[in-house]
C-alpha cells in the first residue's frame, strides 16, 4: 500500500545511502592519511647523519632530515583533517540515519492505521452480513 510517506521514505533512503558512502570514503581517507604518517616515520628512521664525510655531505643529509621532518607535519596535519572530515561524516549519516528512521516510522505508522480502518470496515461488513441472514425470513 502506498502511503503519503512513501516518496519521503525513498528520499531519506537516497540520503541514507549517500551519508553512508561519504562515510565509508572519509574512513577511506583517514586510513590513507595515517597510512602515510606511519610512512613518513618509518622514512626518517631509516635515515641517518654521515659520520664521516665532506661538510656538503652533512649538511645535505641534514637537509634531507628536515624536510622528512616537514613531511611529517604535513601528514600529521592531513590526519587530523581526515579526523575531522570523518567526524563531520559520521554525525552527518546519524542524521540521516535518523530522518529516515523517523518517516519510516511515520509511514508505518499510518499503514497500521490504514489496516486497522479496514478490518474494522470489514467486521461491520461481517455483522449487517450476519445480521441480514439471521433475520431472513424462511420461505
Amino acid at each position: 500500500m502506498k502511503s503519503k510517506y512513501t516518496p519521503l521514505v525513498k528520499l531519506k533512503k537516497r540520503e541514507l545511502d549517500h551519508a553512508e558512502s561519504d562515510l565509508i570514503g572519509a574512513n577511506n581517507a583517514l586510513t590513507m592519511a595515517s597510512r602515510a604518517h606511519e610512512d613518513s616515520y618509518t622514512l626518517l628512521q631509516s635515515l641517518h647523519l654521515p659520520s664521516s664525510g665532506t661538510v656538503s655531505e652533512f649538511t645535505q643529509s641534514q637537509t634531507i632530515i628536515q624536510a622528512q621532518h616537514y613531511e611529517i607535519e604535513q601528514c600529521a596535519h592531513n590526519v587530523v583533517k581526515a579526523q575531522q572530515k570523518q567526524h563531520q561524516m559520521q554525525e552527518h549519516f546519524k542524521a540521516a540515519m535518523m530522518e529516515y528512521e523517523k518517516f519510516k516510522y511515520l509511514q508505518l505508522q499510518e499503514t497500521q492505521a490504514h489496516s486497522a480502518k479496514i478490518k474494522k470496515e470489514e467486521a461491520k461488513m461481517l455483522d449487517e452480513i450476519g445480521v441480514m441472514t439471521y433475520k431472513r425470513e424462511p420461505l
